[in-house]
Formats: C-alpha cells, structure tokens, sequence
C-alpha cells in the first residue's frame, strides 16, 4: 500500500523586487517581539518574510548587523522633548518615551545589552535627560544619580508591565488576578490590618499599567528635584 504524504503548503513569498532594508528590519521586530531574541535567525527572518534566506542576505551581512540596525530603529522610536515647557514635564515626556519602547518591545533592553551601541540615538537620549535636569536646578554629580534612577525606575517598570502582560495573556495563569483577590480577601485583618484594609487598592495599583508608571514618576521627579 503505497500512502502519498500530505502536499506542503507553499512558502508565501513576497513580490519581486520589492524586499528593502525597511521592510527587514520592521520583521525582524516583530519576531523579537513575539518569540524574543534566541529566535532572531536569519532563516527564521527570511520565513518570517516569505522569502530566501540569502534574500536577506543581499540587504545585511548577517544577523549582528541586522541587531545594530534593530537597536538604531527602536531607540529612534524615542521622540526627544521639542525644547518647550518646564524642564520636570519635559523630563516626563522623555521618561514616558523610554517606558513605551521596552514595554511596547520586550526584547529591545535585551538587544541593547547585547552588542554596545553604534548609533547616537540612545547617547541622544541620556544626555537629554542631563541636560533637563541640569536645567531642573541640579547640580551636575547629582544630575548624574537622577538620571540614573530616573532611567532604574523606568526599565524596571517597562519589564514589570511585560511580565504581568505575559502572564495573563497565558494560558497557565488564566483566573490569576481572580486567585490573587481571593487569597488578599482572606487575610487575617489581626495579623496584616494594612495589606487587609488596602488589598483592592492594591490590585488595581499592581493592574493600572501606564497609571501607575505616571504616579510614580512624579512622586520619584518630586524628590530629586526638590533635592
């Protein structure tokens, strides 16, 4: 008995001539945001693009290229304040910039760590930041400590949002928020009176995303610069 294996669906290709750096680059973002940067290959690009992997090739030389030019693109996504304004709201405009990159693009801290910096985006970025709390009343050694919290607070709030995100989105986790309000309800008042009194504060705090990042922001601007 001779059985025939399933026909292959074929590889979508895109048309002809009309592969670009631009077009590589925005798919290589979307792999890295979907699957994260272990599954950034070039082969895995170029299926990503419905085309041959030498394709790819013709435009980058390879995939540490394709990184630098990643790293380039996304930072670039950071709008630097126009000039206009106090130096606190500016500052709150450029932290929101850094906060929507890497809890827009999970992967993109990652990248930025893996290869130094070859473009002057994110250079750009920093000395902004220094520049308007200079402006702020700072001295320049203690300019250098704000910028640095300023920038702790924001990735680490970016990277909780993705967490969160991540984990109810699976599958695994499903009814996670609800077992979290459950498990606060029962605490005893007697033995944890604030956590009991303040646990719908709470969860809606640890759920509120963006929100939550703002509040913080400025009680965190408030302190530096009142310092």
């Amino acid at each position: 008995m001779t059985v025939t294996p399933p026909a292959r669906s074929p590889r979508r290709r895109v048309p002809r001539n009309t592969l670009n750096p631009d077009r590589i680059l925005g798919a290589a973002v979307a792999l890295l945001d979907r699957r994260g940067t272990e599954a950034l290959t070039m082969r895995a690009l170029a299926q990503e693009l419905g085309v041959g992997t030498m394709a790819v090739y013709s435009h980058f030389k390879g995939k540490d290229e394709i990184i630098d030019a990643v790293n380039e693109r996304l930072i670039g996504e950071i709008e630097l304040p126009s000039g206009s304004g106090a130096p606190r709201e500016q500052l709150i405009e450029l932290c929101l910039g850094v906060y929507r990159l890497f809890s827009e693009h999970p992967s993109a801290l990652q990248l930025l760590t893996s290869r130094p910096l070859r473009g002057d985006e994110a250079v750009a970025v920093i000395d902004r930041m220094l520049c308007l709390l200079i402006e702020a009343g700072l001295e320049p050694s203690a300019a250098v400590r704000a910028q640095v919290a300023l920038m702790q607070y924001t990735i680490g709030a970016s990277l909780w949002a993705v967490r969160r995100r991540r984990a109810e989105c699976g599958e695994a986790e499903a009814g996670l928020q609800e077992r979290i309000r459950r498990r606060l309800a029962d605490l005893p008042p007697d033995s944890y009176p604030s956590l009991a009194g303040l646990a719908p504060e709470l969860v809606t705090a640890q759920q509120s995303g963006r929100a939550q990042y703002e509040a913080g922001l400025a009680a965190l601007l408030d302190g530096l610069l009142r310092t």
